[in-house]
């Protein structure tokens, strides 16, 4: 069964990546991509995280 988990955080850390490069040009997406930073980076590790863990023992 497909869970979705790396796709999951390859689109949240895409998603921070553009505001960091939208922050370039523009202040307040430079703003907003520093107020998401920690949500962004912990939802991708959690979903990598769950990822190798589901790997390692199977689903179980």
């Amino acid at each position: 069964m497909k869970t979705y988990k790396r796709e999951f955080a390859i689109i949240i850390a895409l998603f921070w990546a553009g505001f960091c490069v939208w922050g370039v040009y523009d202040a307040q997406a430079l703003r907003v991509a520093e107020f998401i930073t920690w949500p962004c980076l912990a939802l991708a590790a959690s979903a990598f995280g769950l990822d190798a863990i589901a790997k390692q023992f199977g689903g179980r």
